[in-house]
């Protein structure tokens, strides 16, 4: 004798032979449109492609130039930091391409940009020996003053003596020493304000 499934075995059965006959469908979205995550992931590559990147602090901010023959993200730098790297280096011809940068000449940085100088012993030294050496030949003129130089050799037209020579060779020797410290520091302001400048670099070919 055969039993009859109880009506709620029947219904689970019929159930399932219903789910396992229906095809899987998967949703596709229309043509022409894309997931959101692959349009912001292909605008971030495109925006990250097209930023200027600054070879030297590698910075995206700020106006560049590309004053070589550099190609790609390695032509693209700021003007200030090529002009800290180029008065640092003394070099005016790229390291990477070996062509002289573009540039159309030089101007001081604002004053409140200017950088302090540093206090330097060779200065103070200079500026005590120029002291000391016109304190010399102060001290010879009056001696020779003393000496009734100017009446004797320069109005009298008297032959000089040998004292006299050695006084005047003593203060050519000191006014020689007095103009090599003076140039010395002449040389270390003209340096001090060469640094106070900023180059003005240029675009070397036309973009």
């Amino acid at each position: 004798m055969r039993l009859a499934a109880p009506p709620i075995f029947k219904a689970a059965i019929s159930s399932n032979s219903s789910m396992s006959l229906k095809p899987t469908q998967v949703e596709t979205p229309p043509k022409g449109l894309r997931p959101a995550w692959l349009f912001d992931s292909l605008t971030e590559s495109t925006i990250s492609a097209s930023r200027r990147i600054c070879r030297i602090c590698q910075m995206h901010e700020g106006e560049m130039v590309r004053p070589c023959d550099c190609a790609g993200t390695m032509g693209d730098v700021h003007e200030e930091c090529l002009t800290k790297w180029v008065t640092m280096s003394n070099k005016k011809n790229c390291e990477i391409c070996k062509s002289e940068y573009s540039k159309s000449g030089a101007q001081f940085k604002p004053f409140k940009e200017w950088s302090k100088p540093k206090p330097d012993m060779k200065n103070v030294f200079h500026i005590f020996l120029i002291i000391i050496l016109s304190i010399l030949i102060t001290y010879v003129c009056i001696i020779m003053e003393e000496r009734y130089f100017h009446e004797r050799i320069i109005a009298g037209e008297m032959l000089t003596r040998p004292d006299d020579t050695g006084r005047i060779f003593l203060i050519i020797v000191l006014a020689l020493a007095i103009l090599n410290n003076l140039y010395t520091l002449a040389m270390r302001i003209v340096l001090y304000l060469k640094k106070q400048r900023r180059i003005r670099f240029i675009n070397k070919h036309s973009q």
